[in-house]
């Protein structure tokens, strides 16, 4: 009988504590980025099961990850250390869809005017003609879907 209540644990254990893990790909398109301050970012359930996603991306729910400026006389990028604002969200409501096998799903991020709030106001016109490169991400699904995978970061996402 303790083998038994023993066993039942051990599998009831494993239900509840294993993670699942969502399977995508991303890319982006910010080739007109210096010229309408916006990008689009394509996700692609390449899992065989479905998961949420966001319906669109702004400062409410993204983070800006890594920041870097390219230093002309060292022909390096710098890391720029990147201070939080405290950024009112009160009101915004997250709305989701389901993202099925084999579906992309594109998000139109407006980046001039999610920076204005997340660095500050004017920064893409004062900047227009420095080049920089940064990352952004943001949730997906519950936590308890998608595990580790749940946030998406980006790769580079290069300006000039």
């Amino acid at each position: 009988m303790k083998n038994i209540i023993s066993f039942i644990l051990l599998v009831m254990n494993s239900i509840v504590f294993s993670q699942e893990h969502c399977d995508y790909l991303v890319t982006v398109n910010s080739e007109n980025l210096k010229e309408t301050g916006k990008l689009k970012l394509f996700i692609k359930n390449i899992d065989n099961k479905s998961f949420r996603i966001r319906r669109e991306i702004n400062f409410c729910n993204m983070m800006l990850n890594d920041f870097e400026w390219y230093d002309e006389k060292t022909k390096s990028f710098d890391k720029i250390p990147l201070g939080t604002k405290d950024i009112d969200c009160f009101l915004y409501n997250d709305k989701y869809k389901k993202l099925k096998p084999k579906e992309t799903f594109v998000y139109d991020v407006d980046i001039k005017s999610d920076f204005e709030v997340l660095r500050n106001s004017k920064f893409f016109e004062t900047f227009n003609d420095k080049k920089y490169r940064f990352k952004i991400s943001f949730n997906l699904d519950t936590y308890d879907r998608c595990g580790e995978s749940n946030t998406l970061i980006t790769d580079w996402i290069y300006k000039n």
